[in-house]
């Protein structure tokens, strides 16, 4: 799982850094030096994670330094505090084979492989000084492998690590200023925060943070979202938003930047409760809030029951609400009723309603609400029927057809929707705009 670009993003955020791409790349050195080419040619900050540790895979340093023609040097202080690291860890593993030969004085334990070496006894590699190569990043071979984490390309400035042996550096070339990181989270944050410092001080961003926030509707298309939001849209001043669509859910990002942190969080409640007023109800969330926990809260703020029987979306809904902590006290039941048969044998669904109307059709649909209703005594019961696709269309049934049924006690409430896209993108929008249903129908 990548935890590295999240953390990135949101701290060059801060700085009003807007990250804009993101790129991963194989243990290929050609690979590498082609996506620092496209990366320069897009933007004029690049940071990379990982590769800069001792083994023949780490090539980073090696491959930045090909691409921008600049040899790499040592740096006299990196390897001192590589000498300084491994040298404790040797200490502290003398110190734990003490701890166990004293606490377990009846175990014939061997020699420490860091134990000095006696010529003639066969213990250890005889050396100048008496002890074997040490483990850099977990492979024995000391000095050439101590000396490659060392490296910078000549005229970058090292980002030392306190917290492991590799070495990063920022290197500034033409117009394209590059960031190199170890890629592992504990060192590449630590590292990144003292890179920040760097880049406040030398572009002067001191009192000034950039916050953003992310509110989500659903129910309105991303054009009216804009229409009611064009007083932010495509602003370069201090509070500017933008919108990203995906699976029926419209996403607005919000960007403040203000002298203080207090003042940006303060902006940006302001500019959030204007758009939830400008967009009502549409607006489900904020942050990490989805539209299945907006559901939840409201069943749970109502206390209601719900039951779902998907065809078309195979258990998409169930499988949203089985994510949240503590739903099973609100939802009872999911099934899928694929067949015909399933929906008559499972759900009740008339045979003869089916025969008339077919599967596809706001009847089935509402009968499927209602024999999941039934079937678990709910309050709510949600019905799904439609055609996915590619195959299973006809004129009258095109691909994307889709009917959903939501029964809350005594309301019910059946719509047609048509949908594009693949047979992946339908069953995801029928979820959300099923979920979405549910969600109005209690506000």
């Amino acid at each position: 799982m990548d935890t590295n670009t999240p953390y990135i993003a949101q701290n060059l955020l801060e700085k009003g850094i807007q990250v804009l791409f993101q790129t991963s790349v194989g243990d290929d050195k050609d690979l590498l030096k082609s996506a620092l080419k496209i990366a320069r040619d897009r933007v004029s900050l690049i940071i990379t994670t990982g590769g800069l540790g001792p083994t023949a895979n780490d090539i980073t340093r090696e491959a930045v330094s090909e691409f921008f023609d600049i040899p790499l040097v040592p740096d006299k202080e990196a390897y001192v505090r590589i000498q300084k690291i491994l040298k404790n860890q040797r200490i502290n593993k003398q110190d734990e084979y003490k701890k166990q030969v004293t606490v377990h004085p009846h175990l014939n334990l061997p020699p420490p492989p860091f134990s000095p070496s006696v010529r003639g006894t066969g213990g250890g590699i005889q050396r100048d000084n008496m002890y074997p190569p040490p483990l850099v990043g977990g492979v024995r071979g000391g000095g050439e492998l101590l000396r490659k984490q060392a490296m910078i390309p000549e005229g970058a400035v090292v980002i030392h690590n306190d917290n492991g042996t590799a070495a990063g550096f920022a290197l500034n070339h033409g117009n394209t200023e590059i960031v190199c990181l170890p890629g592992v989270p504990r060192e590449m944050q630590f590292m990144l925060n003292k890179y920040l410092e760097i880049y406040t001080r030398k572009h002067n961003l001191e009192g000034r943070c950039t916050l953003l926030r992310d509110l989500h509707a659903c129910g309105i298309s991303e054009p009216d979202v804009e229409a009611q939001m064009k007083v932010y849209i495509g602003r370069e001043e201090q509070i500017k938003a933008m919108t990203l669509v995906h699976d029926g859910i419209v996403t607005i990002n919000i960007l403040v930047t203000a002298t203080t942190r207090e003042d940006a969080v303060k902006i940006l409640d302001r500019v959030e409760q204007d758009i939830r007023v400008k967009l009502g109800n549409a607006v489900f969330g904020a942050g990490d809030e989805t539209l299945e926990y907006a559901v939840y809260t409201l069943l749970k703020k109502y206390n209601k029951t719900i039951a779902v029987a998907e065809s078309c979306t195979g258990g998409l809904v169930s499988d949203k609400f089985t994510n949240i902590p503590g739903i099973s006290e609100f939802f009872l039941e999911g099934v899928v009723a694929y067949s015909n048969g399933a929906k008559v044998n499972t759900l009740g669904v008339p045979d003869e309603l089916i025969i008339k109307h077919g599967a596809v059709s706001p009847l089935v649909a509402r009968a499927m609400a209602e024999g999941i209703k039934k079937r678990t005594s709910s309050n709510i019961g949600i019905g799904i029927t439609g055609i996915a696709g590619p195959t299973g269309a006809t004129k009258e049934k095109p691909v994307g057809l889709v009917y959903i049924a939501v029964i809350v006690d005594d309301i019910a409430e059946v719509k047609e929707y048509q949908f594009r896209g693949s047979r992946v993108d339908i069953k995801n929008f029928s979820t959300n705009t099923a979920l979405n249903m549910v969600r109005l129908i209690l506000l």
